[in-house]
C-alpha cells in the first residue's frame, strides 16, 4: 500500500504533510468585519493536493495551473471570512472550528494533518475522527490527524436559525417550509445567508486565465447578491452575506465536491450568532449513497449533518422532497417568479440562459405544470417555447451520459410528472423521450 501523505527529505527522514492554522483574530477593514487566521501550507502539501485533483475526470473543475501555490501564501498566508460590520461581535475567534472545516477536504485530498492553535469543539472533533473520517478512509482517503487543543466548553450563542438563499428552487422551498408560525420555534428561520464561496468554472474559463475568470465570477455574484438582498427584504429577513478567500487562495474550484464543507465553514465563522443551519437539500435520497471526496456532498449529506456539529451548533438537512414537487409548491411565489436564479452558465448580468441543465430542470417542470407564464422576468419564454421540443431531446440525450446520474433522476421525475399532469407539454416530453431512447413510457 502506498502512502501519498508521506514524503522524504533529502536526509531520508520521513516527514508528514501539515497544514497549520494560527489563532483566529478579528479585524475591521472598510465596510466589512473579518475573521482571519494565519494558515501555513508547505509547497509539498500543495503539490500533493494538486496531484490528487489531477485525474482528467476531476481536472476540468479545478484551476490550479496558474500561480499555485498562490503567491499570497508567501506574502500573507491568511484564510478569512468577512461579514457586514454590524455582525462583528458574532464572529468566533475562540474556536478553530470554521477553519478546520474549511480546510478538511484539502487535508484529506493531500493526505495532510491539520494542526491548530485555538481550541476545537470536542463534539466536532469526535464527529470528524469517529464518524466522517472512518467512512472516507474506507474509500482510500486519509488517514489524517487533527492536532491541537480540544474543549467541550460551549461558546456564547445568540440562538439564530439560518438558511442559505441562492435564489434557486431548493432555497426558496426551504424558506417556505421553515418560515411559517406552524414551524417549531427551534427550527424557524430567523436569518438568511448568502455565501460567496461557490465558484463554478465553465468550459473556456481556463483559457481566460485566473484573474479574468474571477473578475467575471465577481461581476455575476454582485448582480445575484442584489437580487437576494431584495428577496430577503421583501420576505422580511435580515440577510448576512459572507465572503471568503477559501476558493480563490486555496481550492481553486471543485465546488460540487465540497459545497457543504464550504457553507458550514462560513456559518461557523458566526458561531456566536447561529445555533442551527438548515441546509437546502437538493433532493438526496435517505441513507448514504457514496462517501467520497470526489462525489457531490449531497451524496452523503446525512452523515455530514450528523457528524459536523458542536456543543452549541447543529447542522440539519431541510428535506428529501423531489425537485418537481418543490417546484409545484413554490411556482406561485411572486419573488421566485421574479428572481429565480438557477442557471449553471449565468451571464455577466446574472440572467438565466434558459438552455443549460440548471435552467432546464426548472423551466421544463414549470411548463409541464402549466405554470410557466408567470416567469417572463426570469426566462426568455419565447425562445424556450420556440425550441421546446429540441430542448426536451437535448435533456434526455444528456441524461444518457454515463456520468449524468442527476440528469437521469431528473428525466425520470419529469416523465412521471408528464404522465400525471397530462398536458400538451407533457405529451411532447414523453414523445421526445421515446424518440431518443427508443423506449415507451407506460402510464
Amino acid at each position: 500500500m502506498s502512502f501519498p501523505y508521506l514524503t522524504y527529505s533529502r536526509a531520508g527522514m520521513i516527514m508528514m504533510y501539515m497544514i497549520h492554522i494560527g489563532k483566529p483574530f478579528i479585524t475591521e477593514e472598510g465596510d466589512r468585519a473579518f475573521l482571519k487566521a494565519k494558515v501555513s501550507i508547505s509547497d509539498d502539501t500543495a503539490g500533493a493536493y494538486v496531484r490528487a485533483i489531477t485525474p482528467e475526470r476531476y481536472r476540468s473543475v479545478f484551476l490550479t495551473d496558474e500561480d499555485y501555490p498562490p503567491a499570497a501564501w508567501k506574502e500573507d498566508g491568511t484564510l478569512w471570512f468577512d461579514v457586514p460590520p454590524e455582525y462583528s461581535g458574532y464572529l468566533c475567534k475562540e474556536r478553530s472550528n470554521a477553519f478546520v472545516v474549511a480546510l478538511f477536504w484539502y487535508a484529506m485530498a493531500a493526505g495532510s494533518d491539520i494542526e491548530f492553535e485555538a481550541p476545537m469543539s470536542k463534539r466536532l472533533y469526535d464527529g470528524f475522527t469517529q464518524e466522517l473520517m472512518p467512512e472516507l478512509e474506507k474509500n482510500g482517503f486519509g488517514p489524517v490527524a487533527l492536532k491541537g487543543p480540544v474543549t467541550s466548553e460551549p461558546v456564547r450563542c445568540a440562538g439564530g436559525v439560518v438558511s442559505g438563499m441562492s435564489g434557486g428552487v431548493d432555497s426558496f422551498y426551504t424558506l417556505k417550509c421553515y418560515s411559517s408560525e406552524d414551524v417549531p420555534e427551534e427550527k424557524r428561520i430567523t436569518y438568511l445567508s448568502h455565501y460567496t464561496c461557490s465558484y463554478l468554472f465553465k468550459p473556456g474559463d481556463m483559457e481566460k486565465g485566473m484573474k479574468a475568470m474571477y473578475a467575471d465570477e465577481d461581476a455575476i455574484e454582485a448582480v445575484i447578491l442584489e437580487r437576494i438582498k431584495a428577496i430577503a427584504a421583501q420576505k422580511g429577513y435580515p440577510l448576512i452575506d459572507t465572503n471568503t478567500n477559501l476558493d480563490r487562495d486555496y481550492y481553486r474550484g471543485g465546488y460540487v465536491f465540497m459545497a457543504m464543507y464550504r457553507y458550514l465553514a462560513c456559518t461557523l465563522a458566526l458561531e456566536h450568532l447561529y445555533r442551527l443551519y438548515i441546509s437546502s437539500s437538493s433532493g438526496h435520497e435517505s441513507g448514504l449513497i457514496e462517501v467520497s471526496l470526489f462525489v457531490p456532498t449531497q451524496n452523503y449529506e446525512e452523515l455530514l449533518c450528523r457528524s459536523l456539529r458542536t456543543e452549541t451548533f447543529r447542522y440539519m438537512s431541510s428535506d428529501s422532497e423531489i425537485r418537481t414537487e418543490k417546484i409545484r409548491a413554490i411556482a406561485d411565489d411572486e419573488l421566485f417568479r421574479r428572481y429565480a436564479s438557477v442557471c449553471f452558465d449565468t451571464g455577466r448580468n446574472g440572467e438565466n440562459c434558459g438552455v443549460c441543465y440548471g435552467c432546464l430542470k426548472t423551466i421544463i417542470p414549470l411548463d409541464l405544470l402549466g405554470r410557466l407564464d408567470g416567469f417572463s422576468e426570469s426566462f426568455d419564454l419565447d425562445a424556450y417555447r420556440r425550441d421546446r421540443e429540441k430542448l426536451f431531446r437535448f435533456l434526455v440525450k444528456f441524461s444518457e451520459r454515463p456520468e449524468a446520474d442527476s440528469a437521469r433522476h431528473t428525466v425520470h421525475q419529469l416523465l412521471d410528472l408528464a404522465i400525471k399532469e397530462k398536458s400538451e407539454a407533457g405529451d411532447m416530453f414523453i414523445r421526445a423521450y421515446e424518440s431518443v431512447t427508443g423506449m415507451r413510457r407506460k402510464a
